[in-house]
């Protein structure tokens, strides 16, 4: 026998949902239970906006264990991502929501708290000293403060400024491996990260050779970055700080 699985959107209704919205719900809901050619969609409910969906008699025992381990935390990473983002999907419509089985909206089988779950705490902004690695990739400005950017791998750091005498030290330095050292102005979002608004450099050091090989292979794995074409990125590196160096 079939069996039948809703999503329960405490948000909209089936006639004020938008299209685009309802087809990331169903995305994810189609991920989270998984053996896509054995779940379907049945249609859409009223009471807020019900995902109908039915699974076929004989995969039932399948999107059983699926949902099962789910609820133990035991989920693989696809369905792990799905719930997250279903989750998110809720929390931005300022809603919750949750799946049952059946036509019994009380046996509910994971709940998504939505809106509804605690709000990280964000930290900062504040200041830290420390230090940055990074390839100096562009040294720059008109006035008595001079803005610095570094790569590493697939990270840019910006805000970065120093006075013109150590800029001018530094820029003869460009395309290489550097580390750098002073106060940064850091927060935490939301999420966790932590994010880098300022930093003012006050002394940096060149990185060894083989740090130099270190960074090239990271920006070799920045997909589009144009470095992974080059069959001599070291020779391109030299020659592109003998070319803005100039004549000493």
């Amino acid at each position: 026998m079939s069996k039948t699985y809703t999503f329960h959107i405490d948000a909209y209704s089936p006639q004020t949902i938008p299209m685009a919205r309802l087809a990331l719900y169903m995305q994810n809901l189609a991920l989270l239970l998984g053996h896509e050619n054995a779940v379907h969609f049945k249609g859409l409910k009223a009471g807020s906006t019900q995902v109908v969906t039915i699974v076929d008699h004989e995969d039932v025992p399948k999107v059983e264990t699926q949902l099962t381990r789910i609820r133990r935390g035991e989920g693989g990473a696809e369905a792990n991502r799905a719930q997250s983002e279903l989750d998110r999907l809720l929390a931005d419509d300022n809603a919750t929501g949750f799946l049952f089985e059946g036509d019994d909206s009380s046996t509910k089988i994971i709940g998504f708290p939505g809106a509804a779950r605690p709000k990280p705490t964000t930290y900062g902004p504040f200041n830290q000293e420390g230090s940055l690695d990074g390839i100096l990739i562009s040294v720059g400005g008109a006035d008595q403060t001079v803005h610095l950017q570094l790569q590493n791998g697939d990270v840019k750091y910006t805000g970065i400024d120093t006075n013109r005498e150590t800029a001018r030290q530094l820029a003869r330095h460009m395309y290489e491996p550097v580390r750098i050292f002073g106060t940064g102005r850091w927060f935490r979002d939301e999420d966790g990260n932590w994010l880098l608004r300022k930093f003012r450099v006050e002394s940096y050091t060149v990185l060894e050779p083989q740090d130099l090989k270190e960074a090239i292979d990271q920006m070799r794995s920045v997909e589009g970055s144009g470095w992974k074409a080059m069959d001599d990125p070291l020779s391109t590196l030299r020659a592109l700080r003998d070319v803005d160096n100039g004549p000493h």
